[in-house]
């Protein structure tokens, strides 16, 4: 009997949602009060201080594409102008152009390293456009030079995690949460990382941590409820279960794992129902029709189990494991031949026993 269970209740993240780290107008705000301001300089042109000023101007102003081109104009006059170059990064930064970005503020920093924000912008321009061992490199440097260190440490952990690099995740996230004891996302994505590197107390530690500080943080629920699941915890794993539903009645993946963790304990009834009102919300949900036939398979319902199982191969025609139930389902009201193709299917798709089942019942 094979029940699939998704694998994402375990690596489910959080990133970005709890406030705790910038969005794009944040960026620009940062930028934007690290502005030099008007000025008047030896060794400066009058005609690049004008176009300077009027650069800033109309930043503060809201109008970047004019703000660019008045930098853009100071700098004709003075090519190795710093303000300059830096203000017309916070203007393209305005504009979500990061590969401009990125060229000013690495020219920028090339003639004058003393503006720390530098690396830290870069660093986000880097990351949004994709470049994430150059973005990990800057978020170093500005951790260093004491620039957004909780921001930092958070995007260089969600690289380093997207990236595989659980270890050098874990050490970011554990850097974010000095910085902020406070911040429940990032222990609810350390314990994440922690499951992925087989610390499952550590990884139940975390979830727990996340869930005093934000009560309501139903996927720490559900992760904790999976950590215990992995230890075979399978009570603490069904309070956990409970609580992630309280708070969300309708969630579907909950409702799903759930029903696994009832399936586990022999508690059929339990299971099924979890597993319909799954179906009930989301019909589409391959993985609730397939829990559905295993729970009906160990219910002796063995036509509608037949029944479910289908439904799952209908919503997807290469899972396995529904191939694997409906012929284990079609062997239980003889039907033979059936019940051979659907494991013939299965093993094709290289799930586990489908070969013995063949084997043992089907004659070619």
């Amino acid at each position: 009997m094979n029940l699939r269970l998704p694998l994402m209740v375990v690596f489910a993240f959080l990133f970005c949602l709890s406030g705790n780290t910038q969005n794009d107008s944040s960026l620009v705000q940062i930028a934007a009060d690290t502005l030099s301001s008007d000025l008047q300089e030896d060794g400066l042109s009058v005609a690049a201080i004008g176009f300077y000023n009027d650069g800033l101007s109309h930043f503060q102003n809201n109008e970047p594409e004019l703000a660019i081109a008045d930098f853009t104009n100071a700098l004709a006059e003075e090519p190795n102008f710093p303000k300059a170059i830096y203000n017309r990064a916070a203007a393209y930064l305005r504009l979500k152009d990061y590969s401009s970005v990125i060229s000013d503020l690495s020219t920028y920093i090339t003639l004058a390293d003393t503006a720390k924000e530098a690396y830290y912008l870069r660093a986000r321009a880097l990351h949004i456009s994709g470049f994430g061992e150059e973005a990990i490199a800057d978020y170093k440097i500005a951790i260093e030079k004491r620039v957004e260190r909780e921001n930092s440490f958070l995007y260089s952990a969600e690289l380093n995690f997207r990236m595989g690099n659980y270890t050098e995740a874990e050490t970011a996230y554990s850097g974010a949460i000095a910085e902020n004891p406070q911040n429940a996302v990032a222990f609810h994505d350390r314990g994440s990382t922690r499951k992925l590197l087989e610390n499952l107390d550590g990884a139940a530690g975390d979830y727990n941590n996340a869930i005093k500080l934000n009560p309501r943080m139903t996927m720490a629920y559900m992760n904790l409820a999976g950590v215990y699941r992995k230890q075979n915890k399978l009570d603490k794993a069904l309070s956990e279960y409970n609580q992630a539903i309280r708070l969300e009645p309708n969630n579907v993946l909950a409702l799903n794992n759930r029903g696994y963790v009832y399936f586990l304990q022999e508690k059929y009834d339990e299971a099924a129902k979890d597993f319909e009102k799954a179906i009930d919300l989301d019909p589409a949900y391959a993985f609730a029709h397939n829990n559905l036939a295993s729970t009906l398979i160990k219910q002796e319902k063995y036509q509608e189990a037949i029944t479910s199982a289908g439904k799952a191969i209908e919503l997807d025609s290469n899972y396995g494991f529904a191939y694997l139930n409906r012929g284990i389902a079609r062997e239980m009201v003889r039907d033979i031949p059936g019940a051979c193709a659907d494991w013939e299917k299965a093993e094709a798709m290289n799930i586990k026993n489908a070969g013995i089942y063949q084997s043992g019942s089907c004659k070619y």
